[in-house]
């Protein structure tokens, strides 16, 4: 048994959309090498501080921190581990602007304060899409849209999904980054520090995630309740609406996705893909 000391310390997000990703994990499924993992569970925006930090040597963290990382005036060396994302091909569901006002008359928009990935995917969209380039703010992430201080307010994860339908407009931002690029968006991808002995862990992630969508209707099954959503939401959800894999159309909308945050100045120039097992892109 290795001690919990030597552990590789790994964080995930809890939304509903991580749980394929995680299952055998928090569940104690039969996985090798899965006694090398102590993980824990934190919003997207806390994993990357604390990767950052070096609290963690792993993180599920939003993509948009990978690319600040690695070109910071004291740049992290950062690794992707490759084969694994949260990503979306289409609509996504769960990353909503919502707004009370029509979408080329947004002034003020409220950012949930737990994505960062969302907030520089939304700027993008807005001012390459719609030419609005409103005011920003931070919010709640459990703020009733009806409730904040803006015209519309962004929602990301399990929140966004409890308040589909509630604003008269909205923009999935899935689906308009994929009507803008037609490529997926890259919303998290697991992320180690350079210098972390990372042993066995990436093919446990790996098996963790293989195990998880073949149980996506086990996972719809146990989540439903606690969200107050039905099974064949869930299920619809993550079988239609999120996609786990990072093959090479992924790579390419992220590279897409860091080009435009380059343009809009929510990124430095520079930054480059590096990948555990050295696959590597530019």
């Amino acid at each position: 048994m290795v001690q919990k000391e030597s552990r590789v310390k790994v964080g995930s997000v809890s939304y509903l959309n991580t749980k394929p990703l995680i299952h055998a994990l928090l569940d104690n499924l039969p996985l090798p090498g899965s006694e090398e993992i102590e993980l824990s569970l934190d919003v997207p925006s806390c994993l990357a501080d604390d990767l950052k930090k070096g609290t963690l040597d792993v993180g599920l963290i939003p993509i948009i921190e990978y690319f600040r990382a690695g070109v910071s005036p004291h740049a992290l060396r950062y690794r992707i581990i490759p084969h694994i994302s949260i990503s979306s091909r289409g609509a996504v569901q769960s990353i909503q602007l919502l707004s009370r006002v029509p979408i080329p008359a947004i002034r003020r928009v409220a950012l949930d304060t737990s994505s960062r990935s969302s907030h520089a995917l939304v700027k993008i969209l807005l001012a390459e899409k719609y030419h609005v380039q409103p005011e920003f703010t931070p919010c709640s992430p459990s703020i009733e849209p009806q409730a904040v201080d803006a015209d519309a307010v962004l929602l990301i994860g399990d929140a966004a999904l409890n308040r589909l339908g509630s604003t008269d407009y909205a923009l999935d931002l899935g689906a308009e980054w994929h009507a803008l690029t037609g490529l997926p968006f890259v919303y998290a991808c697991w992320v180690a520090r350079e210098e972390v002995d990372l042993r066995n862990v990436p093919r446990t992630l790996l098996r963790a995630k293989e195990i998880g969508v073949t149980q996506i209707a086990q996972i719809a099954q146990n989540e439903a309740p606690k969200l107050g959503f039905s099974v064949d939401f869930c299920r619809d959800y993550l079988t239609k609406h999120i996609f786990f894999e990072l093959g090479d159309s992924e790579i390419a909308g992220m590279m897409r996705y860091y080009e435009l945050a380059v343009k809009y100045e929510l990124v430095a120039p520079g930054a480059t893909l590096k990948f555990v097992e050295g696959k590597a892109g530019n």
